[in-house]
C-alpha cells in the first residue's frame, strides 16, 4: 500500500519580462498581459489540476501572502485589450518569447498561445535548453520580450524579491531600477525579526512589484509524493527536492 499526498508548493511558473525596452517598458502593455491570462484553465491543462494559482512571486501558504496583491489582476481578456488599445495597441500587438523545450514546457506555451490569442496578443516562441534560453534572454544578449520559466523558493522571501528586482540583478533582464519605495520596504522587510513588521513590509514589495506589473506569475505546482505506508519522517522541503534526513522505515 501506498500513501500519496499533495504537499506545499514547489516551484513557481512565471513569464519574466524585459521592462527595459518596448512593448513592456509601458505599464499598461505589462497589466494586460496578467489580465490575459486564466490562471485555473492554465493549472487544468498543464499540471492536471495539482497547482494554486500564482498572482504574486508568493504562494497563499507563505506567512507573508498578501491577500489584497493577489486580486490585482482577475482573468479579463476584453480588459486586457483596452489596456493595449490605451497603449497605442489598437490592433492588438506581436511577441517574441522565449521558453524551453522539454514537453511540459511546450505543453504550457501552447495553452498561453490561445489564452493570449483572446486578447488580441500575437505570441511567437522560440524554444531551446533551459541553459541556452535562460542565458540568451538574461545575459548580455537579451533576446525575446518575455521568458517563460520557473522560480524555485528561497530560504527568506527578501531573496526572492532582490534578486529579481533590484535594478543590478541578473534577473531582472531590462536593469530598469524599482518603483519607488521597493528598496526601503525590501530593506525593513530584514531590519526586523518581529513576522508582523517583516509582513507588513513585505506586503508593501509585493503591491510594489504587482501594481507595476514587473513579472506575469502563472502557478504554483503542488507537490505530489507517494510513499510506502511503513515509510515514516518524509517532510516535503522548500525546493520541492527529495531529502531523507530524519527518514526510516517502520518495523
Amino acid at each position: 500500500r501506498f500513501t500519496v499526498a499533495v504537499g506545499s508548493t514547489e516551484g513557481e511558473t512565471i513569464l519574466s519580462t524585459n521592462n527595459g525596452k518596448p512593448p513592456f517598458d509601458n505599464l499598461k502593455v505589462r497589466q494586460a498581459m496578467a489580465h490575459a491570462i486564466d490562471r485555473q484553465a492554465f493549472i487544468r491543462a498543464t499540471m492536471a489540476g495539482a497547482g494554486e494559482p500564482a498572482y504574486m512571486n508568493l504562494p497563499e501558504s507563505h506567512w507573508a501572502f498578501d491577500k489584497q496583491t493577489a486580486g490585482l489582476y482577475p482573468y479579463d481578456p476584453e480588459k486586457a485589450k483596452a489596456l493595449l488599445a490605451e497603449a497605442g495597441y489598437p490592433d492588438g500587438i506581436e511577441l517574441d518569447l522565449r521558453g524551453y523545450n522539454d514537453q511540459s514546457s511546450v505543453q504550457m506555451q501552447e495553452v498561453l498561445l490561445a489564452q493570449f490569442a483572446k486578447a488580441g496578443i500575437r505570441v511567437r516562441f522560440r524554444t531551446g535548453t533551459i541553459a541556452d534560453m535562460s542565458a540568451s534572454y538574461f545575459g548580455q544578449e537579451k533576446t525575446g520580450d518575455m521568458l517563460l520559466s520557473a522560480w524555485t523558493g528561497r530560504p527568506d522571501p527578501s531573496l526572492s524579491y532582490s534578486l529579481m528586482y533590484t535594478e543590478d540583478a541578473y534577473f531582472n533582464a531590462g536593469s530598469v531600477a524599482p518603483p519607488e519605495g521597493f528598496n526601503e520596504a525590501l530593506l525593513a522587510s530584514r531590519s526586523s525579526d518581529d513576522l508582523e513588521q517583516r509582513k507588513a513590509a513585505l506586503a508593501k514589495v509585493q503591491r510594489l512589484v504587482m501594481e507595476n506589473a514587473l513579472v506575469a506569475p502563472l502557478a504554483f505546482r503542488q507537490s505530489i509524493v507517494a510513499s510506502n505506508a511503513k515509510v515514516k519522517g518524509y517532510r516535503n522541503n522548500l525546493l520541492g527536492k527529495p531529502k531523507f534526513t530524519g527518514v526510516s522505515l517502520k518495523g
